[in-house]
This record gives C-alpha cells, structure tokens and sequence, in this order.
C-alpha cells in the first residue's frame, strides 16, 4: 500500500497552474527566455498589479524563479522539470491522443513548423531530427517510451558537433518529450538542449519575433539533408 506521505503533493502545482493569466505567463517562458513583469504582464492581458501578485505565487510555489540584474527583475522557469510539466500539460490540452486521428489543430503554421520547447527543438523540425537519429541508430526509443542516446550517437555528437557528454545535474542526458502539436515525441534532455543551443549558435535556425516559433535558415535546411537525407520540404514555409 502506498501512504500520503509518499505521494508529491502536484496538488500545489496543479493550483498555480488554475489561473489562466499565470498560465498564460508560464507559457511564454516554454522559450527558455527571462522576461521583466511587465512583459509578461502585457502577453497575458493582465494589469501591473495583477501580474505582480501571480509572479509572486509562481515564485513561492517554486515554479519559477526570478534574477536580479541592476533594478530589473527578470523571471524565468525554475527548471526543465517545469517545462516539461507545461508541455505535457499543453499536450493533454490539445486532446493528442496517440490513439485517436488526429484532428485540425489550430496552433499557428509557424510554431507546428518549429519551435522551442523550453531549451530544445520542437515542433515538425524536433520530429523530423528525432525520426532520422533513431532510423541512423544514434537515438534508441526503448520499452518505457524514453529515448536513450546510444554510443553510436554519443560518437556523432562529439565529431559533428563537439559535444561530449553533457552535464546537467540530475537531469537526464537524453528524454523524450511529447510534442504537442505534432502527437509525438521530440529530444529533449542534455542532449537536447545542447543540439538546440548548437542550431542556434550555427545560424541553422533563427528566432521569430515575440514568439517562440523558429525559421530554418538556407544553411540549415543544408545541414539536415546532408547529415540524415531529411526531406525538408515540410519545413519550409
């Protein structure tokens, strides 16, 4: 038998989350970004006042945290745990059913193209990444529906990319991450983070304005055909 006292009281988060202007908050900050109040105050349509005292719940309830730089105050997620909370949560929204037919959708074409899903890559572009690493045998979805980079991947990782061995505390270095425009799941996870940082710094995508849709540079849409034959059609506009 399993006492209360060993269960995680979601409870607190599940309150936080009740209000649809702390909710609206929580979801511009999916972009991994930090943002002063009145920025989040004005993409949720909440006055001054209004969104002071909601951040100020989503701080103690541990959703987020905040830094100090000169006098501004920038708030930002607490962790990928609360990410990842969020994108499930948007996924259940969204009525993805794996099992059901997938029904119109009325997210916008930039962000089902690609996005950023906290510090990784989501949306067609995270799909189709995650496709072609699994079908190279660089990515392993294994019994329990969570990815597992294998030593051929790790190897591609450090040769293509430089990247070796990602460290991030407890979090795991690879994760799948239910995409919840797309129904399935993109990498998510040290391995993640850093293949998205890498598109990033490599000008293989661009961020939009005032969203956290991405667009796949010329030089990008190079770098997926020629690494994994990726036909990248479906990700241009």
């Amino acid at each position: 038998m399993i006492h209360n006292a060993d269960l995680p009281d979601i409870s607190r988060l599940a309150s936080l989350l009740a209000d649809p202007g702390r909710a609206r908050m929580l979801l511009m900050l999916l972009d991994g970004g930090s943002y002063p109040a009145s920025e989040l105050a004005r993409h949720a349509g909440l006055s001054a006042q209004a969104a002071s005292n909601h951040l100020a719940k989503l701080l103690q309830g541990g959703a987020l945290k905040v830094e100090q730089h000169g006098r501004h105050r920038y708030y930002l997620l607490a962790n990928a745990a609360i990410a990842q909370a969020l994108e499930a949560l948007s996924a259940a929204a969204h009525g993805h059913d794996l099992e059901r037919p997938r029904a119109a959708s009325p997210v916008s074409p930039p962000l089902r193209l690609a996005r950023t899903c906290y510090d990784h890559l989501a949306g067609r572009l995270g799909i189709a990444i995650a496709d072609a690493m699994q079908a190279g045998n660089l990515l392993l979805l294994n019994e329990e529906r969570q990815f597992e980079m294998t030593a051929r991947g790790r190897d591609w990782f450090a040769a293509t990319l430089n990247i070796v061995e990602p460290q991030g505390g407890r979090r795991p270095q690879a994760r799948a991450c239910l995409d919840w425009s797309e129904r399935r799941p993109h990498l998510a996870g040290g391995y993640g983070a850093a293949l998205c940082r890498e598109f990033l710094a490599r000008n293989w995508v661009e961020r939009r304005l005032d969203s956290r849709a991405l667009r796949v540079t010329p030089a990008g849409l190079a770098f997926l055909r020629e690494q994994w034959n990726i036909r990248t059609e479906a990700l241009i506009e």
